[in-house]
């Protein structure tokens, strides 16, 4: 029971997560998610967290943030590939 709440089914192991803001410029960190189990979701996490950003900060995410839009200048997230396609 315990451990159900580690798995991850799309990474079909037992895993942790951390939500991971980084400056690109400066190549620093700026924020580290508290840790949460494998089998949350990454939006969720950011969700939780309540991150703010400065208002004119440009956010580069990934296809796990589908829905996640804070109040920030621009979001930029790359197309998902359709099955088959590359």
């Amino acid at each position: 029971e315990k451990q159900a709440l580690y798995y991850s089914g799309k990474k079909k192991a037992h895993s942790d997560k951390n939500v991971i803001i980084a400056n690109t410029r400066s190549r620093r960190v700026g924020y580290l998610s508290p840790t949460y189990t494998g089998k949350t979701h990454d939006k969720k996490v950011a969700d939780r967290e309540q991150i703010v950003y400065p208002k004119r900060a440009i956010l580069r995410k990934d296809t796990a943030f589908q829905a996640y839009e804070p109040r920030v200048q621009q979001t930029h997230q790359p197309k998902k590939n359709r099955v088959g396609k590359s």
